[in-house]
């Protein structure tokens, strides 16, 4: 289950990044003095996020503003693979702001990662005592049960995420990338649809439709998502080594070849992961 669902990571990790800091218009809302370093700070790029949060935990700003610095730093060192700081961070960010959901579910994102589920749940419970309306919460809460091999009750919660705001393309995506990992590809392709017309630059979602069109042994549609996938994100290693494989179904060897090279080439850290199967 892991690992299928896991195929999608990108997509979890852009989701729970976006969730340990509310949007850019908030910010400047709260406080106008901050804003570029709160922009740097939300940058996903992790050095550049981290610096960025370096600046404004360093600053004046209110324990609000340096709660969300807090949580999307740790987020920034998880990213890196310092998960010793990452967790310090996020403690720190429900410490100075113990009813911000955002800080909590930020959390449970990190638990939810690491495996510890019982962390994870115990976060996000919290996140949703605080705030019941907040379809992300619900969304990753689905996610963690996912993982957990709790299919059942994740559909309860992407459920609620849909309703609390059916204009969530993250909540279809992820409710379509549990579809497929529960062998369920056609509920899968229709919530993947609906994800990429409410935000057509999301990548995980073709991605996804693209891998539940293949286990339907539709080749030229797989390849066609995993094409689209790389046209909005060139450097998407996963898209590659996908539509590699899609290609080798249909005898186009050169083609998948070209694109195996090109995955070793974006991660040449790791070339015996980009195979043809």
């Amino acid at each position: 289950m892991w690992r299928l669902f896991g195929l999608i990571a990108p997509l979890l990790i852009l989701s729970g990044a976006a969730a340990a800091a509310p949007a850019t218009s908030n910010v400047v809302q709260t406080t106008t003095q901050f804003t570029p370093k709160m922009l740097q700070c939300d940058s996903p790029d992790p050095a550049r996020a981290i610096g960025g949060c370096d600046a404004v935990i360093g600053s004046t700003a209110t324990p609000q503003i340096k709660s969300i610095a807090y949580s999307r730093r740790g987020v920034a060192y998880q990213q890196r693979g310092d998960y010793d700081r990452a967790i310090a961070d996020l403690d720190q960010a429900v410490r100075i702001d113990p009813k911000s959901a955002n800080a909590l579910r930020a959390r449970g994102n990190y638990y939810r990662d690491q495996n510890d589920f019982e962390h994870a749940l115990e976060n996000y419970n919290q996140a949703i005592a605080v705030n019941p309306k907040d379809p992300e919460t619900f969304t990753q809460r689905a996610n963690a049960y996912v993982i957990h091999g709790d299919f059942m009750t994740a559909m309860v919660d992407y459920g609620q995420a849909i309703s609390l705001n059916p204009k969530s393309a993250m909540a279809y995506a992820s409710r379509g990338e549990a579809y497929r990992s529960h062998s369920e590809d056609d509920r899968a392709i229709a919530d993947f649809d609906q994800a990429i017309k409410l935000e057509p630059k999301l990548v995980g979602a073709f991605i996804g439709r693209g891998l539940a069109q293949e286990n339907k042994n539709d080749y030229t549609r797989a390849i066609a998502d995993f094409t689209q996938a790389i046209k909005v994100d060139p450097k998407n290693v996963t898209a590659y080594d996908e539509r590699a494989s899609a290609y080798e179904h249909t005898g186009a060897h050169d083609r998948a070849l070209a694109d195996i090279a090109q995955a070793i080439k974006l991660d040449p850290q790791n070339p015996d992961a980009h195979r043809l199967q």
